[in-house]
């Protein structure tokens, strides 16, 4: 049940206006520096990372923004920034210097998890807009979790084993493991 769950209050700690509005401005500073002008930047905050969504003006490419990401990282004094591609605009990820706790508790009891049709439901986490983030692993006959010392594997793993034994029946479901 999910009451074996650890309970988190809700804590919003979102970076303050005025480092957003900093951010923005050395944004601006970076893209402009290499004569890449924008008509529009604004700000989504997300549990961990500040998205910066940023219309290029006419005849801009992402292909010459995405080259400045570590310029943009370092001007932005952050250990790395990512840029994506978005429907109208590019994104801009920016690390929070201050991270909210996200609750697996809160994603499995959320409607949007509960109301889903999935064989092997996982729970992940929040996206950007602090929507639950969650899969099918059934469509995932081998999945690999790899990646650099402190990015969140054994978290990742046990929020995998978690989403599953929470929502199967023992009768469902059997682990077999390799380490």
């Amino acid at each position: 049940h999910l009451n074996l769950l650890d309970h988190y209050d809700e804590t919003d700690n979102n970076i303050d206006m005025e480092e957003q509005n900093a951010n923005k401005d050395r944004i601006i500073e970076v893209l402009r520096s290499f004569d890449i002008e924008i008509s529009s930047i604004k700000a989504s905050v997300g549990p961990t990372v500040t998205l910066y969504k940023v219309k290029l003006a006419e005849g801009v490419r992402i292909a010459q923004v995405k080259r400045l990401e570590d310029d943009i990282a370092m001007v932005m004094n952050s250990k790395g920034v990512r840029v994506v591609p978005l429907l109208d605009s590019i994104g801009i990820e920016v690390p929070n210097t201050t991270t909210s706790v996200v609750a697996l508790r809160k994603v499995l009891s959320s409607q949007a998890f509960k109301n889903a049709k999935m064989e092997l439901p996982v729970a992940l986490g929040l996206t950007v807009s602090k929507e639950p983030l969650f899969i099918d692993i059934q469509n995932m006959p081998h999945l690999l979790i790899a990646g650099a010392t402190g990015t969140g594997k054994s978290v990742g793993l046990n929020a995998i084993i978690a989403s599953l034994l929470l929502t199967k029946h023992p009768s469902e479901l059997k682990f077999v493991m390799v380490d």
